[in-house]
């Protein structure tokens, strides 16, 4: 018997095979933008595979239309961070439909 394993594809192009209906209003907020600032080890930057935070100009910016509803970024930030991430579900109808198998 041969077993035959497929080749993994880099996190890019399995995130490319997932379908997004972006909102324009954001499910990510901060409750308080000056504790990212504070915020030394700035977590959410290490944990999103999407690449929603990203660190501008002395701010974080959220890219909230990449977001995967992963909640890691949540859990990161109130454990390790300033606790400063609002994270809720987007509203029904937007967000991320997986492709699975």
């Amino acid at each position: 018997m041969t077993v035959v394993v497929a080749a993994k594809l880099p996190i890019s192009e399995r995130l490319g095979v997932d379908a997004y209906t972006s909102d324009r209003e954001s499910h990510l907020t901060l409750s308080d933008p000056a504790k990212c600032v504070a915020c030394a080890l700035k977590p959410c930057l290490q944990v999103c595979p999407a690449k929603v935070y990203e660190w501008q100009d002395g701010r974080l910016v959220i890219h909230h239309e990449n977001c995967l509803e992963l909640g890691a970024c949540r859990i990161a930030c109130h454990e390790m961070g300033n606790g400063a991430l609002i994270w809720e579900f987007p509203r029904a109808g937007f967000g991320v439909s997986f492709r699975y198998g």
